[in-house]
Order: structure tokens, then C-alpha cells, then sequence
């Protein structure tokens, strides 16, 4: 038995190697786009951990179809308000249609995301999966995290599979994303949410925001 789990794990792992790659383009490399789990799965979440210090955010991501091979995938990125912008200070980093991550949806390219974030206040942004192409003013929304609170912030939703930042918006999907949050975690099922749809609120300045101003 233990031969046989063993087996299973060296060939998922095999497959998942295979899977994160970089296209070579014109000399350019892209980013990798890994295929990965997702860290903040609803089945990992715990609802204890919206407490006095923090609370728990709840977050759908997707596109229509996933972003075909020889186009950057976009992501999400999740800063302190107050922090410094600069990539590796994100305190969360999403898919939205990385053609390498496994989707949660039937209807289109997606996952749920439910986690905890310290309290306080945060912006979320677009950002391309790319080494040397990025969003230049990408849209951001502001939010603020509440202590003793699990709250739903909506879907980030992107209507084409790939491109620029044009029709990226919020969309309040609050029943299928509780609902599939409570299918796969019980233990949100008594659970107060708070709506909290996230709008954006502006564009980040590219090089003003990584230089802090």
C-alpha cells in the first residue's frame, strides 16, 4: 500500500514538473506558470481565525476561459495600504486565469479563495504573470479587514481570457461562492458573513507605487 501511495505521489509530482514551464518566445522568457495547489482553499480555512487580530476574507478569481499559451496569465496581488508596493511585500498572491491551475468552476476558469488577513486596511491589484510585461497603471480597490469578521468580497472577474485590464470587474456571486465554501467546509456553515463587494478606486501609478509615492 505504502508502495503504491508512494508511486501515485512520484507520478502527480512528474506531471505537475512537466507542467511548470517557461516559453521561450522571441528570445524573451516568460514567467513560469506553474501549476501549484491553492494555499488558500476553501478546505484549509478555519473559522476561528477571524478573531480580535484578524479576519477572514472570502474571494473568488476567474476569466472566462483560461489565458492561452503564448499570452502572460494575470494574477492578483494584495498590499498593506500603508506598506511598500513592491512584488515580494504582497501579503497574498491569486491566480485568476493561469491556464496551469486546475479551475473550481464548470462555467468558466476560476477558484475560491478564503483567508485570513490581519486587521487593518489593504488594496488589491492586477498584476501580469510575466518577467517583462506588466500592467502599467493597473486598477486597484481598497478594503479594509475587520477584526472578529469573515467577510465576502465578490468575484474578480475577467469577461476576456486574456489582454489588457479593459472590463476587469467585481461581481457579487455571494451565494455560489458561500455556497461552495459551506459544501467543502462545513464548519462555515453557521457562520456570520459580511458583504463587503470590493470597487476599484483608482489606478497604481507602476513605477510611483514601487518607488513608494
Amino acid at each position: 500500500m505504502q508502495s503504491q501511495v508512494s508511486v501515485s505521489l512520484t507520478i502527480r509530482q512528474l506531471k505537475q514538473a512537466v507542467l511548470c514551464i517557461a516559453v521561450i518566445t522571441s528570445g524573451t522568457i516568460l514567467a513560469a506558470s506553474c501549476s501549484h495547489e491553492n494555499t488558500y482553499r476553501a478546505e484549509l480555512a478555519s473559522p476561528l481565525n477571524a478573531n480580535a487580530e484578524t479576519g477572514v476574507i472570502i474571494l473568488s478569481a476567474g476569466s472566462t476561459a483560461p489565458c492561452h499559451l503564448f499570452s502572460p496569465a494575470t494574477g492578483l496581488r494584495i498590499f498593506h495600504l500603508e506598506g511598500v508596493h513592491f512584488p515580494f511585500a504582497a501579503v497574498a498572491k491569486l491566480d485568476v486565469n493561469n491556464r496551469y491551475v486546475e479551475s473550481e468552476f464548470s462555467d468558466h476558469h476560476g477558484r475560491l479563495y478564503v483567508f485570513p488577513l490581519r486587521a487593518g486596511k489593504y488594496f488589491l491589484e492586477p498584476y501580469l504573470m510575466h518577467a517583462y510585461v506588466y500592467y502599467s497603471h493597473p486598477p486597484r480597490a481598497e478594503f479594509e479587514v475587520h477584526p472578529n469578521e469573515t467577510s465576502y468580497l465578490g468575484e474578480f472577474f475577467m469577461p476576456r481570457e486574456c489582454g489588457g485590464d479593459g472590463g476587469m470587474q467585481f461581481v457579487d456571486q455571494e451565494a455560489r461562492d458561500v455556497g461552495m465554501l459551506v459544501a467543502k467546509n462545513p464548519a462555515f456553515a453557521k457562520v456570520a458573513i459580511t458583504k463587503r463587494l470590493l470597487l476599484f478606486t483608482g489606478r497604481q501609478s507602476f513605477w510611483g507605487g514601487l518607488l513608494g509615492y
